[in-house]
């Protein structure tokens, strides 16, 4: 006998099998691209916010450490130990020597507006001064730099030889200069023996003279000597949209005993685009008023002296052009475009740029 199947059991049955209808479809797609979207615009929201934060990171920390290096070689400007430079004048006695007149040279700086700004240093005719870069600054510094080594005897006038000892002996070659001073004389000369044997003589074979200015006892102060230079300059490299990479230099003078001076120069950090200083120049009044190096009257009367970079990362993070004139002690560097003849200019492209400035007091100046 057959069984009769209920009509309205077969359709449900039938119904339950049914797909998505088109519009249905159609409404799900939308649906699942408006979230793709929300999610892909959220990630790139996050991945820019992500980039530009370690952009800034890094032009943060590049400008903090540029400034460090050069603040602490700049507040010890005509550093020779307890020697007044004011009141002690250095007597040079060595051969070649980095200066002649330390009071003049020990702090020095140039606006560089052509390849010729060197002319009469001794950075003329060297990578330094061809490197430089057009429209940033370059500041020298000469100073004396403290070391582990104490006199323990036999220095006089007379005596070519004196005793020293001390774990930073083994700093020091043959034909190295050395500062020797205490309060009321300060000396320059070559060592004419091996250093390490801790009997330093200052022979005239590598001196004009085996005589220092005073005898010196035990409280002398021996120290390094060090002539810095610090100038910006095109890197050679490329950011990946063809971009010169610029940077902060410092050139470090060998001082060999040789008449053309030669120079160890490193990159110190990356992306500085431009060196700008200002002077503070201690007037007769009692007032200081800040001055280019073109307008100081005397650099040795400079008291402080005003830094300011303009900084930058390769990575190309900005969604427009840069077309923003940034100030600097002394000079705004303006974007490309309508910038004036003559102008100092920064390219219009797609990094990010900060500008940072400090002030460094300089120890050894009243």
């Amino acid at each position: 006998m057959m069984k009769h199947v209920d009509g309205r059991k077969h359709l449900a049955l039938k119904s339950s099998q049914y797909g998505l209808s088109l519009v249905e479809l159609l409404i799900a797609l939308a649906l699942s691209s408006t979230l793709i979207l929300g999610i892909f615009t959220v990630y790139m929201d996050s991945n820019q916010s992500s980039r530009l934060g370690t952009s800034l990171a890094r032009i943060q920390e590049s400008g903090r450490i540029a400034t460090d290096i050069m603040a602490r070689d700049m507040r010890m400007v005509g550093f020779q130990g307890c020697a007044d430079p004011d009141d002690v004048t250095l007597n040079v006695i060595a051969n070649n020597p980095p200066t002649s007149d330390f009071f003049a040279s020990t702090l020095r700086g140039w606006e560089v507006e052509d390849g010729a700004w060197a002319d009469g240093t001794e950075f003329d005719g060297t990578p330094i001064e061809s490197r430089a870069l057009i429209g940033s600054d370059v500041l020298a510094v000469q100073r004396g730099e403290s070391v582990e080594v104490e006199v323990t005897g036999n220095v006089t006038p007379t005596n070519a030889n004196l005793q020293v000892a001390g774990p930073d002996i083994d700093l020091f070659s043959q034909n190295d200069i050395v500062l020797i001073s205490d309060c009321e004389a300060a000396d320059l000369f070559r060592i004419s023996s091996n250093p390490s044997s801790g009997t330093w003589a200052h022979a005239n074979n590598v001196n004009s003279s085996n005589r220092v200015s005073q005898e010196y006892t035990d409280g002398a102060r021996i120290m390094r000597f060090s002539a810095n230079v610090y100038f910006v300059a095109d890197t050679g490299r490329n950011d990946a949209q063809g971009n010169d990479i610029r940077a902060l230099y410092r050139g470090t003078n060998n001082l060999l005993n040789s008449a053309t001076p030669s120079f160890q120069i490193d990159e110190i950090v990356e992306g500085v685009d431009s060196l700008q200083i200002e002077y503070g120049e201690l007037l007769p009044t009692g007032n200081m008023r800040y001055a280019t190096a073109d307008n100081v009257g005397n650099m040795a009367n400079v008291v402080a002296i005003r830094v300011g970079m303009l900084i930058s990362d390769t990575d190309q993070i900005r969604n427009d052009a840069d077309t923003v004139d940034y100030a600097l002690p002394g000079e705004t560097i303006e974007a490309t475009t309508g910038a004036g003849a003559g102008a100092v200019t920064h390219p219009e492209d797609q990094r990010l740029r900060r500008t940072f400035v400090s002030t460094v007091m300089l120890r050894n100046r009243d």
